[in-house]
């Protein structure tokens, strides 16, 4: 294994072997740690929309070390920051997201998640393919025989079918964006980066896609549909069996007059021809300047089956594909300290309500106990959002500890240096308020400020560990007793408090509002689950686990009665903001 770096703590269970052997590069310091709910290992590439890197869920280490192999691992796309900054460009994200998701074909990698975290970045989680791309293969082994390229041209077309039916065009189909696995070719990067790339770059007058891959259409800057992806198949089969791009290469400006206005090169389908006449034809199909007279991809699927396709990879690319499918690896060991990290960037964390006092006398003594509380969990505890405090806190904090476990103590300490006895109160000597603020965890009910539970605060009820589900909906009307209270010293002023973040707001699992119901799973379940968590409702025994089974709809049933919601179990568009707010 290799050392570890302290920036990146888990880093260290990827070898330079290992980097090799799985197609990625090491991570650089500018790197995040973790996206979402995902440990970053590693980079796979870069794009004009984003970065790509190579993960793992969350979960897998501990203070020992865990095994886990290729199919636990993640590539995880982060959109670029002037793109994930445009609220419009996240909405429209969103909305693609939710199409993709849908995505299911046997030759498509499909998406596994997504979101927007606390560090604003906007990305999304698909199957990791232990494999090469379709380049990076024709540059390492060379060109394909006829059989491969027929079986190539079968799954790449079915997957466009696949797309096309759930109504998308991927608009940048080229040998990079295909990746050889060990059950066929997987179609990549479609839908969400190029769709959003059509938003983004169509005002600025760039073309969306690859030059020597596009369709006329496509670099022309007209409307582009499942022909124009039909047309990039043609570029892409002609490379795979050739090693060459049928509208040669140069500047961009040359390649895309080509591709608009001329024939695709005369050497190049010569040279399919030689292999297998066929083949040559139905490029040349595909290359067609009209898009009506292209195929459509099940047309190029049914005549691929009709030219006895390969049924196994050549003998190289299946050692590396077999390489790939078969690596395995130990999560590191994660200490104390870097798990303390990992909790600060991941789960919501609660803090503790105290009961609430039940006289004045003990008031003063619950105050103290919380100061204690939290001083205790400083030395305890990194709280998210909060760094390491100064010397005189630190101060504060002791002197408040003291107090609380030792009242005669902090009483004599205080008589001894007590001034003469005066008409005025002390300022050091004020009473806590009749409703100091309660603990920050929990809801304490939607409209509040968090605040409440605990010691009656703005939040909602009186003690029950500051769960939403054990105090009255944020409407009903709280019983109060008429109490004669005396008017208070003077006191020295304060500067106001910062309310304490609601724990729910730190679940990014998911960012979208997709109907999410029993039988769902993966990131969307998660999110409700863990919002649900956060508020104090029992989701049952398996906790967060992304699967929307009778527990967590029994939760969403219980949530949605106690906000007036319709209780049918299921998180739409009503749902959604209200878990969120």
């Amino acid at each position: 294994m290799s050392e570890r770096d302290p920036v990146h703590p888990w880093t260290g269970e990827l070898s330079s072997a290992d980097l090799e052997r799985l197609g990625a590069e090491p991570l650089r310091r500018s790197d995040p740690v973790a996206i979402g709910p995902y440990r970053v290992l590693a980079r796979l590439g870069s794009g004009g929309m984003g970065r790509l890197y190579l993960g793992r869920e969350a979960g897998v280490e501990g203070e020992a070390a865990a095994p886990y192999g290729a199919g636990a691992l993640v590539a995880v796309k982060v959109i670029r920051p002037e793109h994930a900054e445009d609220p419009r460009f996240r909405r429209r994200f969103e909305r693609e997201v939710e199409v993709v998701r849908r995505v299911h074909g046997k030759y498509t990698a499909g998406l596994v998640a997504s979101g927007f975290d606390e560090e604003e970045r906007l990305w999304m989680t698909t199957a990791y393919v232990p494999g090469p791309s379709l380049d990076d293969t024709v540059r390492r082994f060379g060109p394909f025989p006829a059989p491969v390229v027929w079986r190539l041209a079968g799954e790449i077309g079915e997957a466009l079918a696949t797309l096309a039916a759930a109504g998308i065009v991927h608009r940048d189909l080229k040998p990079s964006n295909v990746l050889l696995g060990a059950d066929g070719a997987r179609v990549i990067d479609f839908g969400v980066a190029h769709t959003t790339d059509a938003s983004v770059l169509t005002m600025t007058g760039q073309h969306v896609g690859t030059p020597a891959f596009m369709s006329p259409e496509q670099a022309d800057g007209r409307e582009a549909g499942t022909a124009s992806d039909v047309f990039s198949l043609g570029s892409v089969l002609a490379h795979a069996a050739t090693g060459r791009t049928p509208f040669g290469e140069g500047s961009t400006a040359d390649v895309i007059h080509r591709v608009v206005y001329s024939p695709p090169s005369a050497d190049v389908l010569a040279k399919v021809t030689e292999s297998d006449p066929a083949l040559a034809e139905l490029i040349g199909r595909c290359l067609d300047k009209s898009a009506e007279d292209r195929p459509s991809p099940q047309e190029v699927v049914d005549t691929a089956r009709q030219h006895a396709p390969a049924q196994e990879w050549p003998a190289s690319l299946a050692e590396l594909i077999g390489a790939r499918s078969t690596w395995s690896g130990l999560a590191a060991a994660v200490s104390p300290m870097d798990q303390l990290t990992i909790l600060r960037r991941g789960a919501p964390v609660r803090t503790l309500r105290p009961a609430p006092p039940k006289s004045r006398r003990g008031l003063v003594l619950a105050v103290a106990g919380a100061v204690a509380a939290v001083a205790i969990g400083v030395v305890a505890f990194v709280v998210p959002g909060m760094g390491s405090s100064d010397d005189g806190k630190k101060n504060v904090a002791s002197t408040a500890t003291k107090s609380a476990h030792h009242p005669q103590a902090s009483k004599s300490s205080a008589a001894k240096h007590s001034p003469k006895p005066s008409s005025k109160p002390s300022p050091s000597a004020t009473s806590a308020p009749a409703n100091p603020p309660g603990g920050g965890g929990g809801d304490g009910g939607d409209g509040g400020d968090g605040n409440g539970g605990g010691g009656g605060g703005n939040g909602g009820g009186g003690g029950g560990g500051g769960s939403e589900e054990n105090q009255p909906p944020p409407n009903q009307q709280q019983p109060t007793k008429n109490t004669t209270t005396p008017a208070p010293p003077k006191q020295t002023q304060s500067p106001p408090k910062t309310p304490a973040p609601k724990p729910w707001k730190s679940c990014r699992y998911y960012s979208g509002t997709a109907l999410t119901m029993q039988g769902s799973n993966g990131a969307p379940v998660r999110q409700v689950q863990c919002i649900l968590d956060a508020r104090g409702y029992d989701i049952g025994p398996h906790g967060i686990d992304g699967q929307f089974g009778p527990d967590t709809k029994a939760a969403v049933v219980r949530f949605q009665k106690r906000h007036h919601l319709n209780p049918d179990g299921k998180v739409g568009e009503d749902t959604w903001p209200a878990l969120r707010a």
